[in-house]
């Protein structure tokens, strides 16, 4: 689990990102006020993965004031703002996500992490992939078998939301934080009546006053 030190201001967010990108990206060049998708992968270290790119830069500036994060986004190639525009998440509430929130979009969250500890406080299930002879299925495993689950409490609301991320990354502190990922869907039961609902599949955190 990757945690964002926020920028403090424009020149060190610019430093940080106007960085070359990797020896192979032969069109990058550090210091000429232009932010690649490249650069900005590097420095988010999720290159093949353009949500959690775009992720990473809303959090990473939004201490900053207006103004500089204007200015951030004005150094953003055709390319990456594009990109940008396609992927920029939005801040929610609680409630929020949990009344409109849907597979596949990307938001932030503030409140505070407490792990679910046991399978039996727990039962939801999701829907994985599974390639057989190169045929595709999917089926419904129980969300514990590949994640580390967590509820989010805020002071702001009476509702509980789930985050989670996979179980090989490192575990999320049981503070304030804000969190940041894509929301995924959630059965909560094999039975036909129960409803669906969602949680949020945790890509990067911040500590939070």
């Amino acid at each position: 689990m990757k945690q964002i030190t926020p920028y403090t201001s424009y020149h060190e967010a610019i430093e940080a990102f106007d960085n070359g990108g990797k020896f192979f990206n032969l069109f990058c060049h550090a210091h000429d006020g232009v932010v690649s998708p490249a650069e900005l992968g590097k420095v988010a270290e999720v290159a093949d993965d353009k949500q959690s790119m775009i992720l990473y830069l809303v959090m990473s500036i939004s201490r900053l004031d207006n103004r500089s994060r204007e200015r951030i986004l004005a150094r953003l190639d055709a390319q990456l703002f594009d990109i940008y525009e396609k992927y920029r998440p939005v801040h929610m509430s609680l409630d929020q996500m949990l009344e409109r929130g849907k597979a596949g979009m990307s938001t932030t969250l503030v409140g505070t992490v407490k792990k679910i500890s046991n399978s039996s406080a727990f039962s939801g299930s999701i829907m994985v992939p599974v390639v057989i002879d190169e045929v595709t299925t999917f089926t419904m495993v129980p969300i514990e078998d590949s994640y580390e689950v967590y509820e989010l409490r805020s002071e702001h609301s009476k509702n509980v939301a789930l985050v989670a991320h996979h179980k090989e990354k490192e575990g999320l502190p049981e503070r304030k934080l804000r969190v940041g990922g894509m929301i995924n869907s959630l059965s909560e039961g094999e039975a036909a009546n129960q409803p669906n609902t969602v949680f949020l599949e945790v890509q990067f955190y911040m500590e939070e006053d």
